[in-house]
Formats: C-alpha cells, sequence, structure tokens
C-alpha cells in the first residue's frame, strides 16, 4: 500500500507507454466516517504545460513503481478544473491539522496511507509521525531514521478542520465528543480555526464546550467572536459561568455583551451574581437549580420536571420555596420518585440543618469546611430573610482547589 508522498511528482504513463506528465495531487470527495476513495488525478501535462483532472476511473496501476492509466491520452475524459465539493490531499491535508476522533486531539498529518477498501483505492490512514516527515524528505531509510516508528490514525475517525472541508460537516461527529474532550482541541487550534469550530456547534452545545476551555483562552475566543455573535452562545451558559468570564472583562466590554443579552434573560442573573467577590458563597453560587411548592403532589412535580428539565443541566435536588422565594427545604429527586404519586411535597420534607447553610459573603475555607462535614453534593444559599439567593455545588469547590484540572 503506497503513502502520498511516494506518488507525489511520479511519471504518468497512458497506455501507450507515453509520459503524459507528473502527479502533483489526488482529489477526494470527504465523506463521514468512510474512508475516501481516490475520484481524480491531478496531472501536470508536459506538453502543453497545463493542469489537467483524470478520472481515477482510467488509472490501471497506481503505487511506488508505476502510476499507469488504461487508455490513450486523447481518449481520456479529462476536467479543466476540479469538481465542486473536492478536496485536494496535498494542498488541503499534508501538513494541516487533522481532528483525531479516536484520541479527541489535534494533529498534523505528515503523510496519507492509501489502500483498496471495498476494490477502490481510497484513503485509510494519517501518518501522524515524524518518520512520515522524514518520508516527504526522502530520507526516510537513513540508519537513523528507521527507528523511528510510524504512527497511524485511522481515516475515518478523523476530521479537518482546514481546507475545503466545511467545519458544519465535521461538526456533525465531532459533537459526539465531551465537551471537556472538544474543549480540548480547540485549546490546540489557531484562534481563527477554533473560533469556527465553536460556531459551527450547535449554540446549546457550543456554550457547554465553551465552559470547559481554560478561562484564558475563553476570554480571547469570546473578545475575537465579538458581542453579538458570542452573545448568542453566552446565553446559553449558566449565570455563574458568564459572571466568571465578565469579571475578566473590562468594564465597558462586559457591559456589551450583557446587552446582547438582554433580550433572552439572562443578563439580570449575570448582574445579580457579580457583585459578589469569587471566593465568598455568592460569588461561587449557580442558579441552576429548580424550585418546587409544598404543596404540589409528587405526580405534579414529576410533570413539572418533564417539562423544565431542558433548562437545566442536571436535578438532584428540588428546592421548596414559596412565591417570595422564602427557603424551607430540598428534596431528593430519589425520594421524589419512590414516593407515592398522591403525596404532598411538605409530607417529604427533612428538616434542613442551619448550620449547613450558607450565607452570600462567607469565606471558601467556611464554605468547604461545611460541605465536607455534612457530606453535601450542594449547599443552600440564604439571605437574612431566608430568600433562596442559589446552590453552591461540590464541582464548584472542587474546580477552586485544583483549577487546572
Amino acid at each position: 500500500m503506497p503513502y502520498l508522498s511516494h506518488l507525489l511528482n511520479s511519471k504518468v504513463q497512458d497506455s501507450a507507454d507515453e509520459v503524459i506528465g507528473r502527479l502533483k495531487d489526488i482529489l477526494i470527495t470527504p465523506k463521514p466516517g468512510e474512508y475516501d476513495p481516490l475520484e481524480f488525478l491531478v496531472i501536470k501535462t508536459k506538453r502543453p504545460k497545463k493542469i489537467v483532472y483524470i478520472p481515477y476511473d482510467y488509472v490501471e496501476n497506481l503505487s511506488r513503481e508505476e502510476i499507469s492509466l488504461k487508455s490513450i491520452f486523447s481518449n481520456i475524459n479529462q476536467l479543466a478544473a476540479p469538481p465542486e465539493g473536492s478536496v485536494f490531499l496535498r494542498r488541503e491535508i499534508l501538513d494541516q491539522q487533522i481532528v483525531d476522533m479516536a484520541g479527541a486531539r489535534v494533529v498534523r498529518v505528515s503523510d496519507l496511507r492509501l489502500g483498496i477498501f471495498a476494490d477502490k483505492m481510497s484513503v485509510i490512514g494519517v501518518d501522524i509521525s515524524n518518520r512520515g516527515l522524514m518520508r516527504r524528505l526522502g530520507i526516510e531509510k537513513l540508519g537513523i531514521f528507521r527507528l523511528l516508528k510510524v504512527h497511524l490514525v485511522d481515516w475515518r475517525q478523523t476530521k479537518p478542520v482546514k481546507g475545503t472541508l466545511k467545519l458544519d460537516i465535521a461538526s456533525k461527529d465531532l459533537n459526539k465528543l465531551h465537551p471537556a474532550d472538544l474543549a480540548n482541541i480547540i485549546e490546540d487550534l489557531s484562534l481563527k480555526h477554533g473560533s469556527q469550530l465553536v460556531v459551527s456547534l450547535d449554540v446549546k452545545d457550543a456554550a457547554k464546550v465553551l465552559e470547559e476551555v481554560d478561562p484564558h483562552l475563553q476570554k480571547i475566543l469570546v473578545k475575537y467572536l465579538g458581542p453579538s455573535q458570542a452573545s448568542k452562545i453566552l446565553a446559553q451558559m449558566s449565570a455563574d459561568e458568564i459572571v466568571d468570564l465578565m469579571k475578566t472583562l473590562t468594564k465597558k466590554e462586559a457591559k456589551s455583551y450583557l446587552e446582547q443579552m438582554q433580550d433572552q434573560g439572562v443578563a439580570e442573573k449575570v448582574e445579580n451574581l457579580i457583585k459578589y467577590p469569587d471566593d465568598t458563597a455568592g460569588g461561587l453560587m449557580s442558579l441552576d437549580y429548580m424550585t418546587v411548592r409544598l404543596d404540589w403532589t409528587v405526580q405534579q412535580t414529576i410533570e413539572e420536571i418533564k417539562k423544565a428539565s431542558p433548562e437545566f443541566r442536571s436535578i438532584l435536588y428540588l428546592y421548596a420555596t414559596d412565591e417570595e422565594n422564602h427557603f424551607f427545604g430540598a428534596i431528593s429527586l430519589r425520594r421524589l420518585i419512590i414516593s407515592e404519586p398522591t403525596q404532598k411535597l411538605k409530607e417529604l420534607l427533612k428538616p434542613y440543618p442551619a448550620t449547613s447553610i450558607l450565607k452570600p459573603h462567607q469565606k471558601f475555607t467556611e464554605i468547604m469546611n461545611i460541605m465536607t462535614k455534612y457530606n453535601l453534593f450542594t449547599a443552600v444559599v440564604l439571605d437574612r430573610k431566608r430568600r433562596l439567593l442559589g446552590i453552591v455545588h461540590i464541582d464548584d469547590i472542587m474546580r477552586n482547589i485544583v483549577p487546572d484540572a
């Protein structure tokens, strides 16, 4: 099975053994999750000197030793321009960045492995090794370079993020990755291609990914996209995550982004949170929680959860409040599910220890000690009138303890 580097600049002969020119490139039409068959040879002819595109169906032999055609050159249906949607393997894939879906990483293409699949010569692998670079330089066989290993990535598991392959096609597969893995990929890309990948995703998926991106790069990406484009994604992020981002911007910049989010009902939540210092309960708390009423039945509550579920990342507990947002206690989803459908929520409510309630200006060390002492996944933050202000999650604590995780 040849590598692309073995074929480039090789002589191409027709069926009369006439050398018609040299191979300059090969065209494919990428399809997600497939080994893409070779479709056209890009040949620079001898006389006259010009570029022609010959369908691969005319190829008799394609190997390191010989590239030959089945017909006389004059009888071949040649194209003067590449077909729409085609990708040049040499010009647009070699040396470019590729997303390795299996490894959830960005790699650079050193060479391409070709081979027969389903009776068609296809692109089957991406060589990302230094040996691939040596092969292209023609020095692979020198003693020292023979010790280098070839590292092939399955072509079906890769997505080019540069060249003519549209990112919206690639993103259909990329969004199957965990947001944290996609964030790592974006961090490895250039600013231009990283931002293109972000906006190619569905806004909700893009928001999840942006939350996972390193805060310094997150700020750069958001400023690169600008208020108009970035605000659509930011509006899908949790309010506490937006607050963390807004605090890294100047007041003028933050105002311009928040103004774009006014119509989406996010700005008010953010402004309520941004006044608290980062290392306090108010600065750590999230508004991503669901409130319920004590006079609801279990069945009624389950129906409300079904309707409200898309608004929340997860629902572990339900927080009982009145119309003025006074807090009465919390009910676990587990307790709700095992209860009788006709039971009222006030029958399920357990006393909430006053010592486990957080105040908005309580410091991080106190919060950590309280949540550790009472084995809390979440802790409520109340004001002096026992109104529910927000929830501190244990993962917010862990993120502060291990900020680079």
